[in-house]
């Protein structure tokens, strides 16, 4: 994961050993390659957020399994002891006359076909009746908490498959930036690392605000917000890593997520579901600390600071940085 992050950063540092980058052009061909390679960043920024969602997803489910298993333990712990408490009864039935072998056998292998007999649950006692019924629900639990474990394990193996999937889309996402990274010139890949990532490819142009309205002081939303923008500001610097959240590295996301978790707020692991984590406001009321949500499919998201400008986890090759509010189109403004 890091080692293709990694490579992509150093191609946006230093040249390619053995190339010197593209020769005298009008600019179109380099501006060409710019938006080609802002275009991978952006795809692999959508596919990281599927990845954290899908790691998000499989930590939640690694955590009900190792329940499950437990508590499966224990059923069966619990069952055996009862099934031994119907041999018992089934044992005594039989050496005092009141049932033959065969009854005794399915007292002990199949309780509940016994107590649907009449005839034969007549002739046990109160305490006897009672232990059978338990064994009777305790291979019922038993055999739902087999089967809810057996569930939970294959969601498991295929939220595992959708995070190894994505990891690798990203990875490839990646390569081929630094392939093309490695056509530019060292003063081009250090613009290509200073911008963000640009426009929508589906021609969303996002919410509008005129900045001028914005270039002034404004308090953050609340208590909390003021925390959060304390944490973002300490970040600052910090490398972006996709699928990192902290305390060294981020994606866009887990720095959001890590902030406000600072703030003493919990917020979902993907920039899509943070948006739904907090009041819609519009864009021309918004505050510092509020989640500011790019792009139609709502896979970027930073935090407004106040003066026109957000603190956010751009792309690989670039560290948790200040950028302007409207560098990226904003789909939603969000209070937490």
């Amino acid at each position: 994961m890091a080692t293709a992050t990694g490579l992509v950063a150093s191609a946006a540092a230093a040249p390619t050993p053995g190339t010197t980058g593209p020769g005298p052009d009008t600019g179109g061909q380099t501006a060409s390659v710019k938006a080609q390679i802002a275009a991978l960043y952006r795809q692999a920024s959508e596919l990281t957020q599927t990845y954290d969602a899908a790691q998000e997803q499989a930590s939640h489910l690694t955590i009900a399994v190792q329940r499950s298993e437990s508590a499966l333990r224990e059923a069966r712990d619990d069952y055996q002891r009862e099934r031994t408490a119907v041999g018992a009864i089934a044992a005594d039935q039989y050496r005092s006359g009141g049932i033959d072998q065969r009854l005794a056998l399915m007292l002990a292998d199949q309780p509940d076909t016994f107590l649907g007999n009449a005839a034969m649950a007549a002739r046990l006692n109160d305490e006897q009746r009672r232990k059978i019924a338990e064994a009777v629900e305790g291979q019922r639990r038993l055999l739902e908490l087999q089967h809810a474990a057996a569930d939970q394990l294959a969601d498991l193996a295929r939220t595992r498959d959708t995070a190894a999937q994505s990891r690798q889309a990203v990875n490839d996402q990646l390569r081929k930036a630094q392939t093309l990274l490695s056509t530019l010139t060292a003063p081009q890949r250090r613009a290509v690392a200073a911008a963000d990532l640009g426009p929508d490819s589906t021609g969303f142009a996002g919410q509008q605000v005129d900045p001028e309205t914005l270039a002034h002081p404004a308090p953050p939303a609340n208590a909390r917000a003021r925390a959060a923008i304390e944490a973002a500001y300490a970040d600052l610097g910090k490398p972006y890593v996709f699928g990192a959240e902290g305390p060294d590295a981020f994606d866009c996301s887990g720095l959001i997520q890590r902030v406000w978790r600072q703030a003493g707020v919990e917020l979902p692991r993907t920039s899509s579901e943070q948006a739904e984590a907090g009041q819609r406001v519009p864009l021309s009321e918004i505050q510092p600390g509020d989640l500011v949500i790019y792009y139609s499919g709502r896979n970027h998201v930073g935090m407004y600071v106040g003066d026109g400008k957000i603190i956010h986890a751009p792309h690989p090759g670039t560290q948790v940085r200040i950028s302007p509010l409207m560098s990226m189109p904003v789909n939603m403004v969000v209070r937490v």
